[in-house]
C-alpha cells in the first residue's frame, strides 16, 4: 500500500469521483491530506484536491474539509469531519460519525447516521437506517425499518417501506406514506402521520398545536392524564380507557377532551382505535414491581450496538500488545482496522435487530396485559419464582488461544465477529 501527503489550510475542498473499494475517511490534526491506497491517482488545484481510486482507499483530512463524494463500489465511512459534505452514490453500508451538514444521493445497502451537528438529508435508502443525535432529518424512500432517536429539529420521511420508529424528536415530525408500522414517543413538535398501512402507535403528550394520524389498521394512543387534549377520533371500532370530558360517541366515533389547552390530536383508522392513559397501573401499587405491566421495552436495548463493539474491541485490546511484540505495529494495525470496521457494522445492525424485537415484543405485550389484568381480578397474584443459581465463573481465554484466532481473521479463514463468539465460546 502506497501513501502521499499534501499539505493543506483548515478547511480545504476534497473530491473523490471515484472509489472501486471501501472508502475510509477521517479526521486528523495536521493541515494536510494523507491518502494511502494501491494505484489511486491524487490532483490538486485551483479548486481543491481530487482523488480517484480502483481499490480501497484511506484518507485522514483536516476536521474542517468539505467533501464531495461522486461513488463508492464498497463500503463508506466518514468521522469527525465538520465541514460541508456531499455523497452522491455509495454501494454498500455506509456509517457517518461525528459529522456536520450532510446531502446524500443514494445508500444501496444500510445506513448508520450518529452526531450529526446540521442538516441531513437523504434521497433514497435501499437497506435499513439508524439515526441518532442528529438535528433536523429529510429522508425520501426508504426501503428498510427506520430507527431516529434523540432528533433536535424536524423529521420528514416522505415513504417508508419498513418500520418506522421514532423517539425523542423536538421538531415537527412528517410522515407521508408507511408500508407497515410507525412507533411514536416523545414527540416535542406538530406531527403529521398519513397513509400508513400499518398500525400507529403513540406514547406520550404532544405538543399546543394540530395532529394528524391517520392508518390503515390500528392505532393505540396512551395519553400522560396530566396533559391537555383535544381528541376527535374515526373508525369501525373505538375502545376509551381515557377520563375523558364532554365525551361524545357514537358507533365510528368520539370526541372529548382533558383539561384546557390547545393540544389537537385527530386518529383516522380503518381498524381500531385503543385509547389508554400512560399509568397502567393504580398508583397504589407502584411500589409493586410484580404488579407493574406497563414494561419499556425500549430500555434494555439502548446502547446494544455500542455494548457489542465495544465487548469486540476489548478482546482485541487485550491482545494487541502481544501481536506488536511479535508480529510487529503494521500487522497489528491491519487486524485493529479490519476489527474495528466490523465491529461497526455489527453494532448497527444489532440496533436495527433489537428496535425490530422491541416493536415485535410491545405488540404481544398487549394481549399479555389485558390477560394479567383479568387473572388480576380473579385469583390472587403467584409468589415470584425462587432465584436461578449464580453461573459458574467464566475462565478466560489464553494468550495463545487468542493469538491463534487473530491469526485465522488475518489470513482471512473467519471473519472479526466469527473471532469473537469463538472467543466467548472459549469463555463458556
Amino acid at each position: 500500500m502506497s501513501q502521499e501527503k499534501i499539505f493543506t489550510d483548515k478547511t480545504p475542498q476534497i473530491s473523490i469521483a471515484d472509489c472501486q473499494g471501501d472508502l475510509v475517511i477521517r479526521s486528523w490534526s495536521e493541515n494536510a491530506v494523507l491518502v494511502k491506497g494501491d494505484n489511486f491517482d491524487l490532483e490538486q488545484g485551483d479548486s481543491g484536491i481530487s482523488v480517484t481510486s480502483p481499490q480501497d482507499l484511506k484518507l485522514m483530512i483536516p476536521e474542517g474539509s468539505s467533501l464531495s463524494i461522486l461513488n463508492v463500489s464498497g463500503d463508506l465511512v466518514i468521522k469527525y469531519v465538520s465541514g460541508h459534505i456531499s455523497i452522491q452514490e455509495a454501494h454498500r453500508d455506509a456509517v457517518l460519525v461525528g459529522l456536520g451538514p450532510l446531502k446524500i444521493n443514494t445508500i444501496h445497502s444500510d445506513l448508520s447516521a450518529k452526531n450529526i451537528d446540521g442538516d441531513l438529508s437523504v434521497e433514497m435508502i435501499h437497506g435499513d437506517s439508524v439515526f441518532r443525535n442528529v438535528q433536523a432529518l429529510n429522508l425520501g424512500t426508504v426501503s428498510g425499518d427506520i430507527s431516529i432517536r434523540n432528533a433536535s429539529g424536524d423529521v420528514a420521511i416522505n415513504e417508508a417501506m419498513g418500520d418506522i420508529n421514532l423517539r425523542t424528536v423536538n421538531g415537527d415530525v412528517t410522515i407521508t406514506n408507511g408500508q407497515r408500522d410507525v412507533n411514536l414517543r416523545n414527540l416535542g413538535g406538530k406531527a403529521s402521520v398519513t397513509n400508513i398501512h400499518g398500525d400507529i402507535r403513540i406514547v406520550g403528550g404532544l405538543s399546543a398545536d394540530k395532529h394528524t394520524f391517520q392508518a390503515e389498521r390500528d392505532i393505540i394512543l396512551r395519553w400522560p392524564l396530566d396533559a391537555p387534549l383535544n381528541l376527535t377520533a374515526n373508525a369501525p371500532a373505538i375502545k376509551n380507557r381515557l377520563p375523558l370530558e364532554a365525551a361524545q360517541q357514537t358507533d365510528n366515533s368520539l370526541t372529548g377532551r382533558i383539561g384546557d389547552g390547545e393540544t389537537a390530536v385527530t386518529l383516522t383508522a380503518n381498524g381500531r382505535i385503543l385509547l389508554k392513559e400512560t399509568q397502567v397501573i393504580d398508583s397504589r401499587w407502584e411500589g409493586d414491581a410484580t404488579d407493574s405491566f406497563d414494561f419499556d421495552f425500549g430500555a434494555d436495548l439502548e446502547g446494544l450496538g455500542a455494548q457489542i463493539s465495544s465487548q469486540i474491541l476489548n478482546k482485541f485490546s487485550q491482545v494487541a500488545s502481544d501481536l506488536d511484540q511479535r508480529f510487529g505495529p503494521d500487522f497489528t494495525q491491519r487486524i485493529s482496522e479490519r476489527i474495528t470496521h466490523e465491529a461497526e457494522r455489527a453494532a448497527a445492525k444489532a440496533e436495527r435487530a433489537a428496535q425490530q424485537a422491541a416493536a415485535k415484543a410491545e405488540r404481544a405485550a398487549e394481549q399479555a396485559r389485558r390477560r394479567a389484568e383479568r387473572n388480576m381480578r380473579r385469583s390472587p397474584g403467584r409468589p415470584p419464582a425462587a432465584p436461578k443459581p449464580p453461573a459458574p465463573p467464566k475462565r478466560k481465554a489464553s494468550g495463545e488461544e487468542q493469538l491463534k484466532i487473530l491469526k485465522m481473521v488475518e489470513q482471512g479463514i473467519i471473519t472479526p465477529a466469527e473471532a469473537a463468539t469463538l472467543l466467548e465460546a472459549l469463555e463458556n
